[in-house]
């Protein structure tokens, strides 16, 4: 058996025996992929740990920067009790399929969808001085992630928790060779945060059904 195979068997695993994804979790993944989204929702254990994080705060506002299927976003909700999530997609379509999915997952009046260029929706809520949020997701196109963390903490106050996606990149964060947009915007975010005194982070390096990457958690000093 191949690594990347025994990586499925033992995710698939691990979700039957521990994470216990809820049904309205795997249908949301069914009406994606029959929609035609990509395939590059967050493994279901790492919507677990989100949940937890976001059940251990006790957070009541969360963001999220990129929604894709709404996937990512019900584990959020789900870790919430009497939260809201404000949602930045830019894909109409994506945003009305995920609407759809937050809505048939019982969470319709809790989620509102602005759709348009992330960086545009973060500048314009920062302009609004909106509530600060207790929990940002960043998963979006890698080229801004810098951008991106830094409207993030704009919009956040000591204690929010701010989860990064895809910040192993298959491990081409080390190829120097490697000069694609989506390295050198995750490469950048990563030369930012070795010198950002105003969070306490980490990376971790996931292997599953969607390969080898990983995600990085910050918590705001």
């Amino acid at each position: 058996m191949n690594n990347e195979k025994k990586w499925e068997n033992v995710e698939e695993f691990i979700n039957k025996k521990v994470v216990k994804p809820s049904l309205f979790l795997s249908d949301t993944l069914e009406v994606s992929q029959r929609e035609g989204l990509p395939s590059i929702n967050v493994q279901a254990p790492e919507g677990k740990l989100m949940s937890i994080l976001v059940r251990s705060i006790n957070a009541k506002r969360a963001l999220e920067i990129g929604v894709l299927g709404g996937y990512s976003g019900l584990w959020i909700l789900s870790g919430m009790k009497n939260g809201k999530l404000v949602g930045l997609e830019k894909s109409e379509k994506h945003a009305r399929i995920a609407t759809e999915n937050f809505i048939r997952a019982g969470y319709g009046e809790d989620v509102n969808i602005i759709v348009g260029e992330a960086l545009t929706s973060l500048n314009n809520m920062i302009k609004e001085h909106v509530q600060a949020f207790d929990f940002i997701l960043i998963d979006a196109d890698k080229k801004p992630y810098l951008h991106y963390f830094e409207r993030a903490m704009e919009l956040s106050h000591p204690g929010t928790i701010i989860y990064i996606d895809n910040m192993v990149w298959n491990g081409e964060i080390i190829n120097s060779e490697n000069e694609s947009d989506d390295n050198a915007g995750i490469k950048r975010l990563y030369d930012h945060l070795e010198i950002e005194e105003r969070v306490e982070a980490t990376v971790i390096q996931t292997v599953g059904s969607k390969g080898y990457d990983g995600f990085a958690v910050l918590r705001v000093l």
